[in-house]
């Protein structure tokens, strides 16, 4: 170690400065002041008392801009000495050796940062240099002024959060939620879709932000994020989210062909063993779908969605030993739990036989209707009743074979129905010719006009 002198300033070299200080808050009265001002402070107070054995002086002095030893602007102070108590204050001499900060560091133009250190020295011998407390002060221009120790910036964790859980279908709304710790953090949050920025960033109030979307085309597995930035970064550290997967699917939906690629509708009525092959949309991508029928404990194979989030043409056998009636065919999707049922029933399909349904059209064969036949056949005996009568009445008042038409014509409107009533009429028509004759016949009598055969009266 050795003694240096340079324009006045005491500068202590010593081979090894490489030991910490010792550990205390330094105050310097004032706190700020020009560089010029001779000396440069009025005192300092050191929260800490001196180690034992450096505590009967006290020397206040400046490492200069790539030095390690600092130069003393006042040494050997003993003023308030021993300076064996915590909260010590040493003044500055104003008179001596005392110096401006100009003149300790003796720089054409001073500026940036500077290290000012108090030392304990022993009251004879050497001091030792690594016994000494610190602060820093900053120079602007011709001004000086205390640097505030800055506390290291606080770590901060950000986790994500979406509602609703696992997907969303397409269309549909969903909300980000970010939580930052410490919940006193100020600053934004940036949500990412896909490693894509979602809209403007959202203010952290009270440890969270909060951005709803509109889940957009297409069908996909996307991955989510948040990123926190500190409004002053020199008090918190910014953080990000663990990414967090996400699906994006279709609304639920199935359609179902049987064997010959017709449409199988809901609700349809399917036979025991028919085969039918449904395509089943709203799953995630590459998702494995579990199939299960209403009231049976049989196991069926499970699907997988393509990229699409589609099942397709899923095939399916109704069990042999199915019983008659309603019955259900789910679809469940692992991940997402999204849920699709197919109903149908179970029983005997309906047949496309015309023949086993009734008819409302009237039989065209008359023999089916005996109404019909007994009244022709009635209207035919009056008639003839009419025609064995001679000059009887009975022919015009057949009330058989007027009644018997008459019947027939109304029960049956068949091909024997309008024969029998053309025979009525041809009856009627000889009755009323056999009347006329007979009119005819008794007025020749009466007027001698009558033709008679035979041999001439008298003889």
């Amino acid at each position: 170690m050795a003694l240096l002198l340079t324009s006045g300033v005491v500068v202590i070299a010593a081979a090894d400065t490489t030991n910490a200080a010792e550990t205390g808050t330094v105050t310097a009265t004032p706190a700020t002041g020009s560089i010029t001002t001779k000396p440069m402070l009025q005192s300092v107070t050191v929260s800490e008392a001196c180690p034992e054995g450096f505590q009967a002086k006290a020397a206040v002095g400046v490492v200069k801009r790539g030095a390690t030893a600092a130069s003393w602007m006042a040494m050997n102070i003993t003023q308030n000495a021993p300076y064996d108590q915590a909260g010590f204050t040493v003044p500055v001499p104003t008179t001596g050796t005392a110096k401006s900060l100009a003149e300790v560091l003796q720089e054409a133009t001073p500026s940036g940062d500077y290290e000012m250190r108090v030392l304990c020295q022993p009251a004879t011998g050497a001091p030792d240099l690594t016994k000494y407390f610190s602060l820093y002060i900053e120079v602007t221009g011709d001004t000086w002024r205390v640097k505030e120790p800055v506390a290291p910036a606080v770590e901060t964790t950000t986790t994500l959060a979406v509602s609703p859980a696992q997907q969303v279908r397409i269309g549909g709304k969903y909300t980000l939620t970010a939580t930052v710790t410490p919940s006193d953090a100020a600053g934004i949050v940036s949500f990412k879709v896909g490693g894509v920025s979602q809209g403007a960033p959202v203010p952290v109030v009270g440890g969270a932000a909060t951005l709803e979307l509109t889940a957009a085309a297409p069908v996909k597995l996307s991955e989510l994020n948040a990123v926190f930035a500190a409004t002053d970064a020199t008090k918190f550290h910014g953080s990000q989210s663990e990414n967090v997967g996400y699906a994006f699917v279709d609304a639920p939906s199935v359609r179902a062909r049987d064997e010959s690629g017709d449409t199988v509708e809901p609700n349809a009525t399917l036979e025991a063993g028919q085969k039918i092959k449904l395509v089943i949309k709203g799953y995630q991508p590459g998702e494995t779908v579990g199939a299960a029928l209403s009231g049976s404990q049989a196991p069926l194979a499970d699907g997988t969605a393509d990229a699409a989030g589609v099942l397709n043409d899923y095939e399916f056998t109704v069990p042999a030993g199915a019983a008659d009636g309603p019955a259900t065919l789910s679809f469940t999707g692992a991940k997402g739990g999204t849920k699709v049922d197919f109903a149908f029933t179970v029983g005997d399909a309906p047949s496309d036989d015309p023949s086993d349904d009734p008819s409302d059209e009237p039989s065209g064969d008359p023999s089916d209707d005996p109404s019909a036949t007994s009244g022709a056949d009635s209207g035919g005996t009056d008639a003839g009743g009419a025609d064995s009568g001679g000059t009887d009445s009975g022919g015009t008042a057949d009330g058989g074979g007027s009644g018997g038409g008459s019947g027939g014509g109304e029960e049956n409107t068949g091909p024997l129905a309008s024969t029998g009533g053309m025979a009525l009429g041809l009856g009627i028509g000889a009755a009323l010719l056999i009347a006329a004759g007979a009119v005819v016949v008794v007025q020749a009598r009466r007027s001698g006009r009558l033709l008679t055969f035979g041999p001439p009266a008298g003889d």
